[in-house]
Formats: C-alpha cells, structure tokens, sequence
C-alpha cells in the first residue's frame, strides 16, 4: 500500500531535464511539481481521517454496546465535538454570508439535515452491529460514492476504478447474510453509507464554491444545536457518568479529527471517489481496533476473507488514479 501511495504522488512530479530546459519549462516544472505535492498532502490527510475514524468507531460500539449508552446522546455528543472548534473559529477566521444565495442555501439545509440524519444512524448501527461487521455494510458507500461523482461532479469514468468497486462491495457481501447480524443493524449501517455518500457530494461540490471555512463552521454549529434540540425536546437520558469519563474525550477527539480532516482534504482538491476509497479502508483498520480493543473475535476466517478483498479493491482505486487527470 505505501508503494502504491508513493507511486501515485510521484507520478504527479514533473522536473526539466538539465541542461535543456527554458524558464517556461521550469515554471511548468515547479507548477506540475506543486501540484504534486498538494495530492500527497491530501492523501496524508485522508490517513488521518481514516485513523481517527477507526477510532471514534471503535469507542463508539464500546460506549453504545458495552456501556449501553444512550444512542441519541452520542449522537449529541458527537455533533458536539465537531462544532466545538467551529464555535471558536467562526469568531477568527472572516465567513463571507453573501455567498447564501438561494441554490447554495437549499444545498447548505440538505447538507445539515443528512449530517443530523447521519450522527443519529451512525450511533443506532453501532448499538446493534459489531464495529467491523459495520465497517464492511458502511463501505457500501464507495459505489455510491462513484456514481455520485461520475454523475454529478463529472470525474472521470475509469474502469480500474469499478472494478476496485465492485471488490469491495463483494466483501460487504460476505458478511451480509450472518445470522448474528440484526436486521435493524444492516438497516442502519446502509443507511449511514447512503447518508455519508449524498454528504459528501454536496460538500465536493459546495467547499470549492463557498470555501471551507464557509461550509464547515456555521454548520456544524446549527447541527450540534438541532442535536441538543433532540436530545433534550425527546427527553433521551444523559449519562453524567459517562461525561466525566476519558471515554468522552477520546471519541470528542477522534469525531473531530475525522470529520474535519476528510473535509478539508476536499478543499486541498482531493476527488471525491478517491477520498472515499481512501477512507473505505476502515474494513480493515476497524476490525483489527475490534479484535484488539473489543474483542469481537467470532468468524475471524470470513472476516479476514472479506477484509482482503476490500483492500484488493481498495488498491485497485489508488491504482486507477496514477492514470485519472
């Protein structure tokens, strides 16, 4: 995988030959080499993601599993975490309100009402699924995903790119028919993947258009609130223990890092095909967090089987992209 990533950056490099080069050419050069270096930085950060994102999911199945808390309060809890840095920022960094116009607005509500809709599913899948069983029905997501981009972002239709795809939905597939796997589990994980899917096409397509700072701060401010408005108006119980405990910290942290690097890598250019299958490798950073930190230690053979296949898959995509625009 390391080779696959350095090849992938190194093949945006271009340098002049010595000794036969023009200044229009080392200008050409030092832009291709930049440009270059903005895909590394992108991808680094999609790692990041993925890391903190294995995290928050794997505290998340212990708290909502193990510690039986309340779904709808770390849902909060997570809405919390993300706009905490955003109730800081909002007040340093200028956000430019005349850029609401009404298509911006609509896409802005549809943005906030999937993120509420997502917080709420994520916490339900985990209280019912094991966090790799999760990973893999979550990572549904990745066709989605390319169709989304192929069709409203207009990226480029390459078949490497499918045909890694289709690995990894098989490998959903794999795990799809186990009998310790609730229904309403199945249900709420593939509700997260077409909820994750329709978030970030519109943040793909609103981040370049408004900015970062723009999208990310106001939002995810109006959706920590609508989240409060739940959980309190539904009167849902909130632990106290559970805010005391450095379980709380932890995943605050890891829902932050996640969110906030897999948004931003969008405005340092990153497609969003890609960065979804970048982060997609949670089918197997997730299950391997499962067996160390949860135990879920049950049909280990199915589920490295299916973990192989999703990084086949998910390689064939990093692939694909040394040859996309």
């Amino acid at each position: 995988m390391i080779i696959v990533l350095i090849s992938f950056s190194c093949s945006q490099f271009s340098f002049p030959w010595p000794g036969v080069c023009t200044n229009e050419k080392a200008k050409l050069a030092l832009v291709r080499f930049l440009c270059g270096m903005m895909r590394f930085v992108w991808i680094v950060t999609l790692f990041v993601h993925l890391f903190s994102n294995t995290g928050y999911n794997t505290v998340l199945r212990h708290s909502v599993a193990d510690r039986k808390v309340n779904s709808i309060f770390l849902s909060t809890i997570m809405a919390t975490s993300v706009a905490i840095p955003a109730a800081v920022g909002i007040f340093v960094v200028k956000i430019d309100w005349s850029v609401f116009d009404a298509h911006v607005l609509l896409l802005y509500s549809a943005s906030i009402t999937l993120t509420v809709l997502f917080h709420i599913c994520n916490s339900k899948a985990l209280e019912y699924t094991e966090a790799s069983i999760f990973s893999f029905l979550y990572n549904f997501r990745i066709g989605i995903a390319t169709l989304l981009g192929i069709w409203l972002l207009s990226e480029s239709i390459i078949p490497l790119k499918l045909i890694g795809g289709a690995f990894v939905f098989i490998s959903g597939f794999i795990l799809m028919g186990r009998s310790s796997t609730q229904p309403i589990g199945v249900l709420f994980s593939l509700l997260c993947a077409v909820l994750i899917s329709l978030m970030n096409a519109i943040e793909k397509y609103l981040i370049p258009l408004i900015g970062f700072s723009t999208f990310m701060f106001p939002s995810t401010i109006i959706i920590a609130g609508l989240m409060w408005i739940i959980l309190i108006a539904g009167k849902y119980p909130i632990d106290k223990s559970f805010i005391k405990s450095g379980e709380l910290k932890v995943l605050m942290v890891f829902r932050a890092v996640s969110a906030y690097a897999f948004t931003f890598s969008f405005s340092l250019g990153a497609l969003l095909s890609v960065a979804t299958y970048i982060s997609s490798l949670n089918c197997v950073t997730t299950p391997i967090a499962g067996i160390i930190f949860l135990k879920e230690k049950d049909k280990l053979a199915k589920k490295a089987a299916a973990g192989l296949i999703s990084l086949i898959g998910v390689t064939l995509i990093l692939l694909a992209s040394t040859s996309g625009p």
